[in-house]
Parts: C-alpha cells; sequence; structure tokens
C-alpha cells in the first residue's frame, strides 16, 4: 500500500503497519489489562494475539497467568516478558 525511503533503501509494505519501541514498556496493572490497552476483551483475538507473541509458556509460568500483577515498569518480568508483552500490546 505504501512505500517509505530509508537512507539505506526502500521498503514496500502490502498491508497493515504497526510500530513498536525498541525499549518495551508496561504499566501498572495484570498481563490481561497490559494486552487489552483499554480495548474490548475477544476471547479469540485475545488467544491470537498471546500465540502470536508466544506468551502462552510465559502465562504457564507466572503464579496468576495473565492476571499476574506486572509492577511497575514490569519489575516482575523478564526483560524477555516484558517485550513479548509489549508487542502483544
Amino acid at each position: 500500500m505504501g512505500e517509505l525511503e530509508a537512507s539505506c533503501g526502500r521498503v514496500s509494505v502490502s498491508g497493515r503497519l504497526a510500530y513498536t519501541a525498541q525499549d518495551p514498556w508496561v504499566f501498572p496493572g495484570n498481563v490481561k489489562e497490559n494486552i487489552l490497552f483499554g480495548s474490548d476483551y475477544d476471547q479469540k483475538w485475545y488467544d491470537q494475539v498471546v500465540e502470536a507473541c508466544a506468551l502462552r509458556p510465559d502465562l504457564g509460568t507466572l503464579p496468576h497467568g495473565d492476571l499476574t500483577l506486572v509492577g511497575d515498569r514490569g519489575v516482575t518480568l523478564s526483560g524477555g516478558q516484558r517485550a513479548r508483552l509489549s508487542l502483544a500490546r
């Protein structure tokens, strides 16, 4: 659909494009709230996102699954878990 120019070449994109910052961020709340980010809960979409972002194994290790509180700036999560959670959002 669109075309982006960079100093080292061109990129063509067909479909949707999203930006994810290199430094992941999460907000205080639980995992589910961080994924939904204010959107309505849709079980099918939610399950697809969890799978696509490889969060299923993480949810299995967290004490309360997706209801686990992540704390301020995600202190209860590893760096990889924060990255996957940020991507899921």
